[in-house]
């Protein structure tokens, strides 16, 4: 028996999921400016641990055959999350002195203008909701590279 997928639920979901990664993501660069390690990896775990979703929500929509957009777009999320959880979580590198950065820096990039080309993608309030939290993360990456010397 077929399942019916609400996609226009589903498609809320991440942008829900979007703007939470990017409300974590300023918090986490608001810790990470005090040096307070043990939340930052807290935080840390929270927003790689939101790929999960997001990757329930790529697999069905490959299952209902959707545009190329809803797929792609978000899994440039869970890659970035794959990618982050071996370097900190698992190998634990110092990779944000190494050449290793740019090559993470346009992941988490690409990730987020994913998230946000969803958004506008399903709506246009949606996408600009996403925009102003994904500036505000900015500044916060901004205001942890002012003190510790990386975002």
């Amino acid at each position: 028996m077929p399942v019916h997928i609400n996609y226009q639920i589903l498609d809320t979901g991440l942008f829900l999921i979007a703007n939470l990664i990017n409300i974590l993501l300023i918090g986490l660069f608001l810790v990470r400016s005090k040096k307070l390690e043990r939340v930052e990896h807290i935080l840390g775990l929270v927003i790689v641990g939101l790929a999960i979703p997001i990757a329930l929500a790529v697999f069905l929509n490959l299952l209902g055959k959707r545009e190329w957009w809803s797929i792609i777009l978000p899994s440039l999320f869970i890659l970035y999350a794959i990618v982050e959880f071996i370097f900190d979580y698992i190998l634990k590198l110092d990779f944000r002195n190494t050449f290793l950065l740019w090559p993470y820096l346009l992941l988490f990039y690409l990730s987020q203008w994913g998230m946000i080309g969803f958004a506008f993608i399903i709506s246009r309030t949606y996408g600009f909701i996403t925009l102003v939290t994904y500036f505000l993360n900015l500044l916060a990456t901004w205001y942890s590279y002012s003190k510790v010397g990386h975002g």
